[in-house]
């Protein structure tokens, strides 16, 4: 076999694993972020949270978007929505410029409990990186700026 067989091989090889390993990252992430909700003592699931959190950001938003933003069919986020809105998590108003669209906003309480995942998430994330040492961070920096515009880049 050739040397350019190897390297191919090789490569194929190193694609592979990099491949298992970003996968079990997302995978150890979510539990993570899991974990975390459950030790802020909260009610809200990471789902959730990836469903309301844009409200942090604008006090009211459609469910359409706040269902794209969170990566999950509308269905689902109505369903996600009305479980909160029972919690008290979140109120919902039909749109005054259009009835068939409904408007969700976050409540007082609703805000507190995010805030609560995200100081949980928080915390966790500031104890585990704080045991790299300067190189480790300024590695791990370098390889997610690698990373990251993969992710987000869209398919051909």
């Amino acid at each position: 076999m050739s040397g350019g067989g190897n390297e191919h091989q090789r490569e194929k090889a190193d694609i592979d694993e990099l491949i298992r390993k970003v996968d079990r990252l997302f995978s150890v992430m979510r539990k993570a972020r899991a974990t975390s909700a459950a030790a802020a003592g909260n009610s809200l699931s990471p789902s959730q949270v990836a469903l309301i959190e844009p409200l942090l950001a604008e006090p009211e938003l459609p469910v359409g978007r706040l269902a794209e933003a969170a990566g999950v069919a509308v269905p689902s986020a109505t369903r996600m929505l009305q479980q909160l809105e029972g919690k008290g998590m979140l109120a919902r108003r039909r749109s005054p410029d259009d009835d068939r669209q409904v408007l969700i906003r976050l409540t007082t309480y609703g805000r507190t409990e995010i805030a609560a995942v995200r100081a949980a998430l928080r915390s966790r994330q500031v104890r585990r990186l704080r045991t790299l040492s300067a190189g480790q961070c300024r590695d791990l920096i370098r390889s997610l700026d690698l990373l990251i515009p993969l992710i987000t880049e869209e398919s051909p």
